[in-house]
């Protein structure tokens, strides 16, 4: 087999992420047929994150569980605007190449949602970005996930892009195209008509919703939340509804 090389996965543990993970991994790669993406070593899942706070989308607790499933090491970095955010997260790139020699930073970014965020925050490092599922039509990223039996459930909605009556069914129940459509369908038949389905990225990759996998063909086990709650905060961003997870359990394939 050629070399590959080492790579570090953005991970946050929803479904892109996880998408992208398997795009690239060349283990699973040779035994699977997929789309024409150079096929890397993931050696290191990182997690960049502010300090002294938690994602109420991803937790981190969670994205270890899944971490531990993969049976790759997760790293938690955190970034600052001690001195910018960029530099932050080109200090936190840096010290991944030193710690465990990756040459690429892998994402799972559908749309630049960042303004060249991630452009800028490679630069210098000496470290290739990496993007599978960049500009992927939504139809074509979900039909992967569908197709890798990636199973994913909805952890976090906003508000104003998707009200309280339908996120109250997409809050912790495993989604997938034709449960979305069919639930968008609902909501525009029985409410004022949002056109949910020719409004909201199915892929909510501008933050209308945020996910958790479940399940995948490279965890070792799924990792089930069982018995949470559904919150709502009101920020200065906007409002939110969000899973508050009850037990995680590991549950035999």
């Amino acid at each position: 087999m050629d070399v590959v090389a080492r790579a570090a996965i953005a991970f946050t543990g929803g479904k892109d992420s996880i998408l992208a993970l398997h795009l690239v991994s060349y283990k699973f790669r040779s035994a699977t047929p997929l789309p024409a993406i150079e096929p890397l070593d993931p050696v290191v899942l990182v997690s960049f994150q502010p300090p002294g706070s938690d994602f109420k989308a991803h937790q981190h607790a969670w994205v270890q569980r899944q971490a531990d499933s993969l049976g790759i090491p997760l790293i938690a970095k955190q970034i600052t605007s001690d001195p910018s955010f960029e530099e932050s997260y080109r200090l936190a790139i840096r010290q991944l190449a030193t710690d465990h020699g990756i040459t690429k930073l892998v994402t799972g970014d559908i749309e630049d949602v960042g303004e060249g965020f991630m452009d800028r925050a490679v630069q210098t490092t000496g470290i290739d970005l990496v993007r599978p599922l960049w500009k992927l039509p939504r139809p074509r990223v979900l039909d992967l996930l569908r197709s890798l039996d990636i199973v994913y459930i909805v952890t976090l909605t906003r508000l104003d892009k998707l009200p309280q009556p339908i996120s109250e069914r997409l809050i912790g129940h495993v989604v997938n195209e034709e449960y979305l459509r069919e639930q968008f369908k609902w909501y525009d038949d029985n409410h004022e008509a949002m056109d949910l389905v020719g409004t909201v990225d199915l892929a909510g990759e501008f933050g209308e919703m945020h996910s958790m996998v479940r399940d995948c063909p490279l965890f070792r086990w799924q990792v089930v939340q069982r018995n949470g709650s559904v919150a709502v905060e009101d920020t200065k961003f906007g409002s939110y509804m969000y899973l508050v997870p009850g037990e995680l359990v590991d549950v035999p394939k």
